[in-house]
């Protein structure tokens, strides 16, 4: 088990009031999200989730830096200290 922080950036800081949130005990990185999205997921934008209540496929999870797609995806395993950045798609030129 892990402990672990979720940063939150632009939106969804400003949605949820919270820049970084601590989670113990996690295995998970699906572990994170699910309790995230259970504790915050209807005061996040509706263009960032999913009628099923889960994060759209554009936005942006990091694990240490690295895109959750290139990973396990939300299988990834945590070790203590991990950092996850969730972002919504960052564009420009």
């Amino acid at each position: 088990m892990a402990n672990v922080v979720l940063k939150l950036m632009t939106i969804f800081s400003t949605d949820v009031g919270l820049t970084h949130i601590n989670y113990t005990d996690v295995e998970t990185l699906g572990e994170v999200i699910d309790q995230f999205m259970s504790t915050y997921g209807k005061k996040i934008r509706k263009n960032f989730v999913k009628s099923q209540g889960n994060l759209e496929t554009h936005v942006v999870i990091l694990v240490n830096g690295r895109n959750y797609m290139f990973l396990e995806e939300l299988d990834t395993k945590l070790k203590d200290g991990d950092e996850i950045v969730i972002s919504p798609p960052l564009v420009g030129g």
